[in-house]
């Protein structure tokens, strides 16, 4: 995790209890030797949670030991909703991998498979946006000779990458 992030989350981290501070931090790698884009993506589990709760209207409790059995289904269904790529600007699938808490962080995996070299990446992360205004969602692209970070909140979305 470079410095920037660190500092930020470091920062953010600071107001968990009653934070104005809203921010996710995400990961996306292209290994070209696998074919995968592995993705990772690290929110407050009190903010996820109370973004759940209110848009499925269930007794959503992000502690281990203490969910109910449907967690994994409203999370992936939510990520699904909220978080997408294009390849070269076709659709492709997310694959859900599960989840693990982190200190006050929940730790989301996701991966895509069978991904052939691509000239663009478009990266939309709706994550947490409809619960605070202030959201901030960073992204860290990452491939074999390629990195860009950017941030993405309320009316910047989306963004495309071009990997020459």
């Amino acid at each position: 995790m470079n410095f920037i992030t660190t500092f930020l989350l470091s920062f953010a981290m600071s107001f968990s209890a009653a934070h104005e501070f809203y921010l996710s931090v995400t990961d996306v790698t292209y290994v070209k030797e696998q074919g995968s884009i592995q993705i990772i993506s690290r929110v407050f589990v009190d903010d996820f949670e109370n973004v759940l709760k209110e848009r499925y209207d269930r007794p959503i409790l992000l502690i281990e030991g203490r969910e109910i059995e449907e967690t994994d289904e409203y999370v992936e269904k939510y990520i699904h909703q909220k978080f997408d790529i294009q390849i070269d600007q076709q659709e492709v699938n997310l694959n859900y991998l599960g989840r693990e808490y982190v200190d006050d962080m929940v730790y989301l995996y996701i991966e895509i498979t069978n991904i052939k070299p691509f000239q663009n990446i478009t990266i939309k992360d709706e994550i947490l946006i409809d619960l605070f205004e202030t959201q901030k969602n960073m992204i860290h692209f990452k491939s074999e000779h390629f990195k860009k970070s950017f941030i993405l909140e309320k009316d910047v979305e989306t963004r495309t990458l071009h990997i020459n």
